[in-house]
């Protein structure tokens, strides 16, 4: 009884019950075989026995079994053959070899062969437990590597018809709203001053509502080709201080609309970066805009650069004091169509504080800035804002 008091908490190791596995032991001594089928057994697991490789293939192709104990010293089929047999027909099968002290060097054949391990005889109680101990680990390991495996398969899967199904509705919306857009002009130059002023605000409020479609099925049509902006980079020599001059001119007006302070510092050293500017200003208008929509009125917004000498790095930050990211959230933001906030009170809106979008303007930004070799990096708190960083090389 001490022996199995030994033997309980190295079983609790395995985190499986022994019974879910099924072992074959094929040995030809009759005596040396029950031992093992006593041995097992008592360990819990579930036993069968071959008397020699031959009949012990023939009850692998008639049943599953995990694990194979097989003598390597045999008639009729030695075990080195029957192991070669086994792994080529049944590669997922774990086989253990059992041998005399007088033949370890076909122990070491055996292993060099696909064989899991080996055991020598005299058989060791506690030798044999430990081997298999870690076979069922191993066995346990290669089941989650398998449902890891099938499960980034299926995920591929998914994103792939993510992907499609964003083409192909960019595709679809783009021409009808087009033609809409343009049909409108010519309704509005058409009509021109022969309409009342509260038409004339039903047809701004239309007009508006175009526009804004036409930007989400833009945004829509910029995820659709995100992987291939590194392709699509139009490079040039580039101020950082213009850049960010330029962004806080464009957004001032929104600004002061929603009674929020917008501001911004720039380096003395007026660094330079070679990169696409249309998309860049694109990426640091998103987060600006992002900045604007997630901090309420009286709040502060700067938009700051600077230069790291000693890496030539360029940091560009938008610093809010917004309501900020909860902490389980932060690696979710950069994820398409993902919003923090409960998707059952979205609304959209470019400027209203908490307006959502549909999701891809992080993303965008990401993309854009892993374009330019570059990478954004998030701090956030609750409550305190969020502090969103573009950095990219300074020109050497």
């Amino acid at each position: 009884m001490e022996a199995e008091a030994k033997l309980q908490p190295q079983a609790a190791e395995t985190k499986t019950e022994p019974s879910q596995y099924k072992i074959l032991v094929i040995e030809d001594e009759p005596e040396v075989r029950e031992s093992y089928v006593d041995m097992f057994e008592f360990l819990g697991f579930n036993i069968d026995t071959a008397e020699n490789g031959m009949e012990g293939l023939g009850k692998l192709k008639k049943q599953p079994y995990q694990i194979v104990f097989t003598d390597l010293n045999m008639p009729v089929m030695d075990g080195l053959q029957t192991l070669r047999l086994i792994k080529k027909n049944y590669p997922d099968i774990e086989v253990i070899v059992i041998t005399g002290f007088a033949t370890i060097e076909n122990a070491i054949k055996a292993m060099k062969q696909g064989a899991f391990d080996y055991i020598t005889k005299p058989v060791s109680f506690e030798h044999v437990r430990i081997v298999l101990n870690r076979c069922i680990q191993t066995i346990n390991a290669k089941k989650e590597n398998k449902k890891l495996r099938d499960l980034n398969e299926e995920l591929s899967k998914l994103n792939d018809m993510k992907n499609k199904f964003i083409t192909i509705t960019n595709h679809e919306l783009r021409t009808p709203i087009a033609v809409l857009k343009g049909y409108f002009d010519l309704l509005e130059m058409d009509l021109e001053d022969q309409v009342s002023d509260s038409v004339k605000e039903y047809m701004n409020i239309i007009k508006s509502t175009i526009g804004e479609m036409a930007d989400m099925v833009e945004n829509m049509h910029d995820l659709s080709i995100l992987s291939h902006y590194t392709g699509h980079l139009n490079k040039k020599r580039v101020r950082v201080n213009n850049l960010v001059l330029h962004v806080y001119k464009k957004m001032k007006k929104l600004y002061v609309l929603r009674k929020i302070q917008l501001m911004y510092r720039i380096d003395d050293n007026d660094p330079i970066v070679v990169i696409d500017p249309h998309k860049m200003e694109k990426a640091l208008t998103e987060l600006v805009q992002n900045a604007l929509k997630y901090t309420k009125e009286g709040g502060k917004v700067l938009i700051r650069s600077k230069l790291d000498k000693n890496k030539n790095q360029v940091f560009i930050s938008v610093i809010d004091t917004g309501i900020g990211i909860p902490h389980d959230k932060i690696h979710y933001i950069f994820e398409p169509f993902y919003e923090v906030q409960n998707e059952l009170h979205h609304f959209t809106s470019k400027t209203e504080f908490m307006g959502g979008g549909i999701g891809v303007g992080l993303p965008m930004v990401k993309e854009i800035v892993e374009a330019h070799n570059g990478e954004i990096n998030v701090e956030s708190s609750p409550g305190k804002g969020s502090i969103f960083t573009i950095i990219i090389a300074a020109e050497s």
